[in-house]
């Protein structure tokens, strides 16, 4: 099972980052918030959905994380310059702890959605969570799991009740007030 640290401590790409954390309890979301400011580099990051080519990473891109307390899935929103939202991507996980420095890990369970800002997702790594479970990585439980949370995530796009996705912007004012600390 793969394991993502919030702060990307060894994302080689990176020439230079800040990073800014926040316990939030509020009525949309319980669970961190972080951002990763991309200040710099070392070549951008593109990805590929169907016909569509995206920038995910360049100086100057900030990635807004959220972390919600008891769920299986956390939320990477990636922003451009203009702090304009480029994807919303949802990884579901079996769970999230805080490693010694304090900074969210996420116990990754392979499934992916990735909704785009004109409201298409795409469903990504189904494969490989079914060869987690038939090479023993997961188990049965864990497997169901994934699938229910995923199915979960994209009800709520669908129905258009997505909290992340409704209330992106009150965290990307929340990345204004950290950054003019």
């Amino acid at each position: 099972m793969k394991q993502k640290i919030a702060n990307r401590p060894h994302w080689s790409r990176i020439v230079q980052k800040r990073y800014y954390q926040r316990n939030v309890n509020d009525d949309v979301f319980e669970g961190y918030v972080s951002f990763l400011c991309l200040d710099k580099v070392r070549e951008p990051l593109f990805v590929q959905y169907a016909e569509e080519r995206i920038c995910i990473a360049a100086d100057g891109y900030t990635w807004l994380m959220l972390f919600p307390a008891n769920r299986h899935h956390s939320i990477t929103v990636m922003l451009d310059t203009q702090d304009q939202v480029l994807q919303w991507y949802f990884d579901i996980i079996k769970h999230m702890e805080l490693n010694d420095e304090g900074v969210p890990v996420i116990h990754d369970l392979y499934l992916d959605l990735v909704l785009l800002p004109g409201g298409s997702y795409h469903i990504l790594d189904e494969e490989e969570l079914q060869e987690a479970l038939d090479n023993g990585t997961i188990g049965t439980e864990d497997y169901e799991m994934a699938v229910q949370e995923l199915e979960s995530v994209r009800q709520s796009i669908e129905n258009g009740n997505n909290p992340y996705v409704l209330h992106v912007q009150k965290y990307v004012e929340l990345l204004r007030e950290c950054r003019s600390i």
